[in-house]
């Protein structure tokens, strides 16, 4: 059976309500969350999601966790992890012990699902004054309009190389965070592939 479009919705803000916080909504969050006052009307939207087979309930009635992945078999899961913090990266301070909520490293790190984002091993140490490093992975957005200031992976004269996005009297070009290597300007052409959102680092 195909959903109505509000059956989808509350089917998707339930599943993104888990994501953040590692469990399912109830009743009265559902009620809150789509400005109904009757919890009954979102029962009947989540019992019938129940019989389509989208929804589970343990035996107190409550919403069990949903797979997040409804029909490829076989595709890994998002991994799901505890958030805690914050912690003093100056001077020692106490950590709160409960987690705030739980997060998947995608959503934290992909903020646009519907674009296309990648992942670029760094060579070189042109940008290690904006704390990335030779071996990091950055995750690049494709699509994202750039901002001056953005680091970015700009095509310089059909070149391609990580920098931050610049522009002095108009103009364009790109800057390395490291003093030992100079402004970079465009002879011919400067284009941008995509725009950095993360590093990530093993250490």
């Amino acid at each position: 059976m195909t959903l109505t479009p509000h059956q989808r919705t509350v089917l998707n803000y339930i599943g993104e309500f888990q994501t953040k916080r590692g469990y399912s909504p109830s009743l009265a969050d559902l009620a809150i969350a789509f400005g109904v006052r009757s919890k009954n009307a979102v029962a009947k939207v989540v019992n019938a999601l129940v019989r389509e087979g989208h929804l589970e309930k343990d035996p107190k009635g409550r919403i069990k966790i949903i797979d997040l992945v409804e029909s490829d078999e076989g595709q890994a899961k998002p991994i799901m992890l505890p958030l805690f913090g914050p912690i003093a990266a100056g001077f020692a301070a106490p950590v709160e012990e409960q987690a705030e909520e739980m997060v998947t490293l995608d959503s934290y790190i992909v903020g646009n699902k519907k674009a296309s984002t990648f992942l670029l091993r760094v060579k070189g140490d042109s940008m290690i004054d904006a704390g990335i490093y030779e071996g990091d992975l950055v995750v690049v957005e494709r699509g994202k309009e750039p901002k001056v200031n953005d680091i970015v992976v700009g095509v310089l004269d059909g070149e391609f190389t990580l920098k931050r996005l610049r522009r002095d009297k108009g103009k364009y070009y790109l800057q390395a965070e490291n003093p030992a290597y100079p402004d970079m300007y465009a002879m011919d052409e400067l284009k941008v592939a995509g725009v950095v959102r993360g590093v990530i680092r093993k250490f």
